[in-house]
C-alpha cells in the first residue's frame, strides 16, 4: 500500500513508494516445518544481503538466526543459545555455518547451534561484509582497523593499526562496508559521503570516491557527531550502493524538504551523490536492495520497500 511522500528537495530525486513487503511473500513447502517465523512481518534486527538475495535475522526472543528470501520464504534456523552475548553481527558460511561478532568475541555455531571455534577480538565489531573466500570484520575503534578471515576463522589480512587494551576507551566509531560487485570493500567512515575502497584480496587501499553533485558541488560532509554510520546497501549490477543517513545530517543548503531517514545515492561509476526522501523515521534500518527497491527492517516489527527507479 503506497503512502503518502515527503515534498522534492531541489536535488533531483528518483520516484519513490514505500509498501509492505509481505503483501507479495509466501512461504515454501520445503522450508522448515516451524514455518511461523516470517521476516515480511517479523524481522527487527539488523541484517545484511546475500548474494543469493537472503538474509538473515537474529529473532532475539527465541535465540536463533532465521535465513529468509523473498521467494523461498524460512530457509534455515540456527539456535544462538549458546552464546554469552547477544550477536551484534553475523554472517553465515558455505556449509551453513554461522559466525558471529558478540562483544568482543568471534564464535562460529553450527547449524545445531553448537560452538566449533571461538576467537577474543581486538574490539567489538561494527560491521561485516563477505565474499566467496571469507568476512571482513570492521571494527569500532578510533581509527579505522579491518580484518579479513577466511570461513575456517584463519586472518587474510588487516589493515590499519590493532588497536590494544592500553589505549583505553576510546570513541566507538561504527564505519559500515560492503563489499562491490568486484570483490572490492567499500567504507564508509565519519562524516564523509565519500568511501574508501580496499582490494578485497589483500587489504591494501586503493582510493577514495570523489562524488560531486548534480550541480557539480564536491560532495558534502554530514553534519554532527556522526559515530553511528548508518548501513551501506549495494544495488547488485549497477555501480551504485545506497547509504542510510538521517536529514537532520544533511546540510541546511541542501536538506530543504527531506526530511527523516534518507538514501545518498552514491554512484561510483559516475561520481554522482543525489539524496533521495523515503518518507520513513530515522528508526527504521536499511539492510539491502532487491530488484529495484530498497529493503528496510520496521522497528515494529516486518520490512519495508522503497522503489528506488
Amino acid at each position: 500500500m503506497a503512502v503518502d511522500l515527503l515534498p522534492e528537495a531541489s536535488v533531483r530525486m528518483f520516484p519513490i513508494r514505500v509498501s509492505l513487503l509481505s503483501a507479495f511473500v509466501g512461504l515454501s513447502s520445503l522450508a522448515l516445518t516451524a514455518q511461523s517465523w516470517d521476516a515480511a512481518r517479523q524481522a527487527q534486527s539488523w541484517a545484511k544481503q546475500d548474494k543469493d538475495d537472503s538474509f538473515t535475522f537474529h529473532d532475539a526472543s527465541a535465540k536463533m538466526l532465521h535465513t529468509w528470501t523473498r521467494d523461498g520464504g524460512l530457509m534455515a534456523s540456527l539456535p544462538t543459545g549458546k552464546l554469552d552475548d547477544a550477536p551484534e553481527r553475523w554472517v553465515m558460511d558455505p556449509r551453513n555455518n554461522a559466525w558471529i561478532a558478540h562483544g568482543s568475541t568471534l564464535t562460529q555455531l553450527d547449524r545445531a547451534g553448537r560452538s566449533l571455534a571461538s576467537t577474543r577480538l581486538p574490539a567489538e565489531v561494527g560491521d561485516v561484509c563477505w565474499d566467496s573466500k571469507g568476512f571482513v570484520l570492521s571494527f569500532r575503534t578510533l581509527e579505522p582497523y579491518l580484518e579479513k578471515r577466511d570461513f575456517k576463522g584463519a586472518l587474510l589480512w588487516a589493515f590499519g593499526t590493532k588497536p590494544s587494551k592500553d589505549d583505553g576507551p576510546v570513541p566507538q566509531n561504527r564505519r559500515s562496508v560492503v563489499m562491490d560487485d568486484a570483490g572490492k570493500v567499500l567504507m564508509a567512515d565519519s562524516n564523509s559521503l565519500n568511501l574508501s575502497i580496499f582490494d578485497g584480496d589483500t587489504g591494501r587501499k586503493l582510493t577514495e570516491t570523489n562524488l560531486l553533485l548534480a550541480g557539480g558541488q564536491r560532495a558534502p560532509f554530514l553534519e554532527g557527531a556522526v559515530i553511528e554510520r548508518g548501513p551501506l546497501a549495494l544495488w547488485l549490477g549497477k555501480g551504485v550502493v545506497f547509504a542510510s543517513v538521517k536529514a537532520s545530517q544533511i546540510p541546511v543548503a541542501l536538506r530543504e524538504s527531506l526530511q527523516g531517514l534518507v538514501l545518498a545515492r552514491l554512484d561510483l561509476a559516475q561520481s554522482r551523490l543525489e539524496f533521495l526522501p523515503t518518507g520513513l523515521d530515522g528508526s527504521h534500518l536499511l539492510i539491502g536492495v532487491l530488484d529495484s527497491d530498497a529493503v528496510f527492517v520496521n522497528p515494529q516489527g516486518g520490512l519495508m520497500l522503497v522503489k528506488i527507479k
